[in-house]
């Protein structure tokens, strides 16, 4: 509603484009189907950016803050629920886990202003709307969002190497984890140990930074990075290859892209970045539990074992359920924009994708979508966000003993 009201003398928003836009934002999705710096006046973009925010966050985060800086108690259901996000199985540490998480939010996002101003400065504007693009930007990558004040998001800076080298630090930083970056604060600070989560999720997120980046450079070398030198070939497949994983952030157009790279970037946004992170995907650390597990059943093993750790079979049983949850929407969503939409398959699957990992990325027909398309992807940006995590709270917080113990029997797989 805000929208509605805010945009009113600039450019009048129909509800289906202003929900759209609210969800695109709470969710941290980064689809438009509005122009944000164009259409949106500075008051809207400023409940745009607020909400991106508040998404990245998460809702048990901000809402729990809220509760902390009131001096209200917070309970232990509150505080189940806010572990539960964040993967932790145990509501405790929850209070200095919360300040810790805002403090480490507000300092990178802070510190990524900075070389974003000069970078924007370099490119012409002046120092005001420098520092205004800058801090949007900054909370924007942090948050894994995707929104752009730019209408061609950030294709004029394909060439240079201040802005995007920071817009891929703050989208690799934010998508690590809060857990995962306390974890590596407290590596440093006192020289501990880091954890399995931690050990995993750097090992997944390099591996899968390399590959995509290796591929893509390959297959778009003389597709959608013909025009450019080796040198920018190679960092623009390196962006390419970070920012599919729930970002949405383009120096190059997704549609200049080859079918191969087409496909590149699907698989990309559908694994997404790690839990209690801001971004969407089902996550680095279920793909590297399903690859562990598969190699493990291929080697005749019966336990699950990383790095001299045993990982527990509801570990592995959470993770298959997360995936087939995750592509089960993935196969409705894509069937309804399909009865719904006029558009070729490619185009609504990466849509789809886009929406359920709330990447952003987009092959530009998002604002040509009936108000049944949008209200299907509206949908889709809310399950990827809030509906899996919810999910995964029960998942989390209760487990059922049975009671009868039934005689089991083989079936065939496979």
């Amino acid at each position: 509603m805000l929208l509605l009201v805010l945009n009113a003398g600039t450019r009048p928003l129909g509800f289906i484009d202003a929900l759209f836009t609210a969800t695109s934002a709470v969710c941290v999705t980064g689809l438009i189907v509005v122009d944000t710096g164009k259409d949106l006046s500075l008051a809207s973009q400023g409940v745009v950016l607020f909400m991106i925010q508040l998404g990245g966050l998460g809702v048990m985060t901000a809402t729990t803050a809220f509760f902390l800086l009131m001096r209200e108690r917070i309970g232990l259901r509150q505080r189940m629920f806010f572990a539960g996000g964040f993967g932790l199985d145990s509501p405790s540490g929850v209070k200095s886990l919360l300040i810790r998480i805002l403090f480490i939010t507000f300092v990178i996002e802070g510190i990524g202003i900075i070389p974003l101003f000069f970078g924007f400065l370099n490119s012409g504007m002046t120092h005001g709307s420098s520092l205004y693009y800058a801090a949007f930007h900054s909370v924007s990558a942090f948050c894994n969002a995707g929104f752009s004040l730019f209408s061609d998001n950030l294709e004029s800076f394909s060439r240079t190497i201040l802005v995007p080298g920071t817009v891929i630090g703050l989208v690799v930083i934010g998508g690590l984890g809060f857990v995962v970056l306390n974890d590596l604060r407290e590596m440093f600070r006192r020289a501990e140990k880091i954890s399995l989560q931690t050990k995993l999720v750097l090992v997944t997120t390099v591996l899968l930074v390399i590959s995509g980046s290796v591929v893509l450079v390959l297959t778009e070398w003389g597709s959608a990075f013909g025009d450019l030198q080796p040198g920018w070939k190679v960092w623009n497949g390196i962006f390419a290859s970070i920012t599919p994983r729930t970002a949405g952030f383009d120096t190059v157009a997704p549609a200049n892209f080859s079918s191969a790279g087409i496909f590149v970037l699907v698989l990309l946004m559908l694994i997404g970045a790690s839990p209690g992170s801001t971004g969407g995907g089902f996550k680095t650390t279920t793909l590297a539990i399903l690859m562990v597990s598969s190699w493990s059943f291929l080697k005749g093993r019966h336990e699950v074992q990383l790095w001299n750790r045993r990982l527990p079979f509801h570990v592995v049983q959470r993770s298959i359920t997360v995936v087939v949850l995750y592509l089960g929407t993935l196969l409705v969503g894509m069937g309804l924009l399909a009865l719904i939409e006029p558009f070729p398959f490619r185009t609504l699957l990466f849509e789809a994708v886009s929406a359920l990992g709330t990447v952003g990325l987009s092959l530009g027909v998002t604002p040509e979508l009936t108000y049944a398309g949008k209200i299907v992807l509206v949908l889709m940006m809310f399950w990827g966000r809030v509906g899996i995590v919810t999910f995964l709270y029960s998942l989390l917080k209760r487990e059922i003993r049975e009671r009868v113990s039934y005689p089991s029997e083989e079936v065939p797989v496979g």
